[in-house]
This record gives structure tokens, sequence and C-alpha cells, in this order.
């Protein structure tokens, strides 16, 4: 681990449950602010501030409503107040504009690469219709459930930021460490 230890920025909301049309709008929408090195949060906070080394963000969907995180791992000499700022800014920037054709066709080869991955092996179908008859009573979901993703429009993305995204709703936690050679 060593003695520079860096601080990380987190922040969770709110969304509803996974199988819910609004889910998939979500998760889509985490996919666009962290999916890869050209995501949203990647190349304006990592990339062109340079306030942080690493963001990102994922749904952790549950059968009932579940949580959405953006973290961000803060760049040496900046304040996490600043990442956080700019991690806001990116995702009201979600709420006002709608993403590009181009964007979506990304997002959407990438849930057909994901869901081809998931299902190549025995194990991984296993476990896929596991989950599908334990969260929904449905192991035919495992067929289907890619068809929700792939309905998902620019404007089912900007509302689900709209919708779940709201500052009010937010619960943000900044892991700080305490210089080792200060241990008060």
């Amino acid at each position: 681990y060593g003695k520079d230890r860096l601080p990380v920025v987190i922040q969770a909301y709110p969304i509803p449950a996974q199988g819910t049309p609004d889910y998939y709008a979500v998760d889509l929408l985490n996919q666009v602010l962290s999916g890869g090195a050209s995501s949203r949060l990647n190349k304006a906070v990592v990339d062109e501030k340079q306030l942080a080394l690493y963001c990102g963000a994922f749904s952790f969907g549950l059968e009932n409503p579940g949580v959405t995180f953006a973290f961000a791992m803060v760049n040496m000499g900046v304040e996490p107040l600043e990442v956080e700022e700019a991690m806001n800014e990116e995702i009201e920037n979600m709420k006002k504009d709608l993403i590009s054709e181009r964007e979506l066709q990304k997002l959407k080869n990438q849930i057909e690469s994901q869901f081809v991955s998931a299902n190549s092996t025995m194990a991984g179908i296993a476990e896929e219709l596991a989950n599908y008859h334990t969260y929904y009573g449905d192991a035919n979901l495992i067929n289907t459930e890619i068809d929700r993703y792939l309905a998902v429009t620019p404007e089912d993305i900007r509302q689900a930021a709209k919708t779940y995204y709201k500052p009010d709703a937010r619960a943000t936690i900044y892991f700080l460490f305490q210089d080792d050679n200060n241990k008060d």
C-alpha cells in the first residue's frame, strides 16, 4: 500500500429495482459516465482536468430498490471537494444533453458483448439462470433481458439522470487517510 495513500470520493444514489425499465436506463447512464477510457468522467475528471487518477460508476441492482455509485481516486495534491464538484458537473451535463447516436450504439455493442461473454461458458449460463430465477422467478429472462437494454433511448438515459442523480438524494463519502507522520 505504501505511505502515499490517496483520498477517494464516493457518491451513492438510490435507484429503482433491477428489472424495471428505469434500472436499465440508469445502468446505461453509468456506462456513459465510466465505461472505458473515453467515458465522460474519465475524459473530464481524469484526462482533461487531471483531478483524479481514476473515476467510475456502477449500479448495484437489487430485487428491491438498489443503489448506484460514482467514485474517484483523487490525484495527489487535489482537494476531494474539487473532484466531487467536477463529478457533479459531468452528472449535470447528462441531465441537460442527450447522448449521441454514436455513443448509444457503442453502449449497445458493449451490452451485447457482455451478454455473450457472460453466457459463453456452462458456469456463466448456470449463474445467469440462477440469478434470473432467484431475483425474478423467471429463468427465461436469460433470453430476453438484453432486449430491455437495447430498448433504452437517449431520452431514457437523460431522464434517468434527472430522476435518480439528484443532489438531495445523494450520500457522499470521502475516504481520507491520516498522514503517518502526524498521528494525533
